[in-house]
């Protein structure tokens, strides 16, 4: 049989194009279907009856590593980008906590000890004996608050950004906490603030301003309390309809009576603990709270990331994917 010159070229670059397109494809598929797999739900007791616990895994790695958003009340996406280069490393499993957008529950069954059974039943769940825990803001009040309960299943802490480790708030130590709002209050007056409202057309009464503009609006003034770098504020994903406010005021009706104070906790056991902290962050600006309080337990190993604030994976991401790889091995 006879071919036209550069017929046998033209088959095999078809060839070559259809066995990519089938890869491609493949991969496509296997990573949707991936997607959906590694997204599940936690029953609470009967599987048709109670509430469910939306639970997410990310990452190709073996060592599991549990991940607590803030909140209480908020949602568990924005953390996902504190992971950024480490998914081949661990198997990260994030959850939503009860009464968060994706594991809605009735106000009757919120409370701060119910956040911390959950935990417990996760584990359980993953059939771990150990979990490494990484919390965020509130979720570093949960971590601890789990630690306490369970100190055997602990085998790391890593609290990320932690709300107050202490309360009722020390006496002796709101003059440093006061010093501090003084600080912060300046640092949300600065200049990039302002720029960033003008950039937009910002500077006009509400009432003037269209749904997309209070958005950005709502999100810039976010961004001055939770960034240090104000112009990556297009990086939050901050709403009214994702973060469940009421879930913040129901669980702190149920605090314990007599506060907590978890370096106390802290000092009674062996489990390593890491804090890993933006020098801005408005819970503790300039770091003084926990640089005083984690002498009270030598074996806390700190890392405060420069310029950073309460997100410091938005504000300095590489220094934050450092800072987290060296904390979890």
């Amino acid at each position: 049989m006879n071919f036209k010159p550069g017929v046998k070229k033209i088959n095999i670059t078809i060839f070559i194009m259809i066995v990519i397109m089938t890869f491609e494809q493949g991969h496509a598929q296997k990573e949707s279907d991936e997607k959906i797999i590694n997204q599940w739900f936690l029953s609470t007791g009967d599987w048709e009856k109670d509430p469910q616990i939306y639970v997410r895994e990310v990452g190709t790695g073996t060592e599991p590593v549990i991940m607590l958003h803030g909140g209480w009340g908020a949602e568990h996406n924005g953390l996902v980008k504190a992971i950024t280069g480490l998914q081949n490393e661990f198997r990260f499993i994030f959850y939503e906590q009860r009464g968060s957008l994706r594991s809605p529950f009735p106000d009757s069954l919120i409370s701060f000890e119910k956040h911390i059974n959950d935990l417990e039943l996760l584990r359980k769940e993953l059939n771990l004996d150990k979990m490494t825990i990484v919390g965020h803001s509130m979720g570093a009040v949960l971590a601890s608050a789990y630690a306490s309960k369970y100190p055997k299943h602990i085998k790391k802490l890593v609290l990320l950004s932690p709300a107050h480790l202490k309360e009722p708030f020390p006496e002796e130590d709101k003059e440093i906490q006061h010093q501090q709002f003084l600080a912060n209050k300046k640092f949300q007056n600065r200049i990039e603030i302002s720029q960033e409202f003008e950039k937009y057309n910002l500077i006009r009464v509400d009432s003037l301003l269209n749904s997309r503009e209070r958005t950005i609006k709502s999100r810039i003034n976010f961004g001055k309390l939770m960034l240090y770098d104000i112009s990556k504020w297009t990086k939050l994903n901050n709403g009214k309809a994702l973060y469940k406010g009421k879930v913040y005021a129901l669980t702190a009706e149920t605090y314990p009576e007599n506060g907590w104070n978890y370096f106390s906790e802290f000092k009674k056991h062996t489990y390593a603990i890491s804090i890993i902290i933006g020098d801005h962050d408005w819970l503790d600006f300039g770091n003084g709270l926990h640089k005083k309080w984690t002498k009270e337990v030598p074996r806390i190993k700190m890392t405060s990331i420069k310029n950073a604030g309460h997100m410091p994976w938005i504000d300095q991401p590489k220094e934050m994917t450092e800072a987290l790889r060296i904390n979890l091995n």
